[in-house]
């Protein structure tokens, strides 16, 4: 599967490739000349194909992944500096789970806001947190953690939290940064406290 920045990479360079494509396209049935536009839609043709191969690929090769209470997934831009662990559930008349954001980055900052939170109960329904991640960066080398609230409805046993970038542009890119990729990896919620 790919890493994060080689999708990234692939993503970019389909798009380049292809709008190159098509403008020697236009340029060649402009000038008449049928055979350039026809290679250079191929040339396109082909790099959209590796790019749905792998983005396809990345898919298929996806497994669930459930990480243990304090073990943290990472999220990626350029560099993994990103790391989302569960530190604890509450009870009460919601269900709290309290989040950690971490960041091992040596000078830019992280953007925990940018990521979609979901919880997967124990009867494989999916809940979204009543209330929403501060619109605050996460320092280099920082570390804090908030409480998501959870409908009651939720059912702690057997749940796992899913962690995810918000819905933009990733959802484009093929391997491990997708989205739907990222959503295979769970973490799962320690008991009651």
């Amino acid at each position: 599967m790919l890493p994060p920045f080689l999708g990234a990479l692939l993503l970019l360079a389909t798009a380049g490739v292809v709008a190159l494509a098509l403008l020697v396209a236009v340029i060649g049935a402009l000038s008449g000349n049928r055979l350039l536009a026809r290679r250079a839609l191929g040339a396109g043709g082909v790099m959209v194909g590796v790019y749905v191969f792998f983005f396809g690929l990345g898919l298929l090769l996806a497994r669930v992944t459930i990480l243990a209470p304090g073990q943290a997934v990472s999220f990626c831009g350029l560099d993994c500096h990103l790391h989302v662990s569960v530190d604890g559930m509450q009870p009460g008349a919601d269900l709290g789970v309290t989040v950690r954001f971490s960041s091992d980055a040596v000078r830019a900052p992280e953007h925990p806001r940018e990521l979609q939170f979901r919880l997967l109960d124990g009867t494989g329904k999916r809940f979204a947190p009543l209330n929403e991640v501060p619109d605050r960066p996460l320092q280099a080398g920082e570390s804090w953690t908030h409480q998501l609230h959870f409908p009651a409805a939720a059912q702690a046993a057997g749940a796992s939290l899913l962690v995810s970038w918000k819905p933009g542009l990733d959802y484009l890119v093929p391997g491990s940064g997708n989205p739907f990729v990222q959503q295979h990896r769970r973490l799962a919620l320690p008991p009651r406290a």
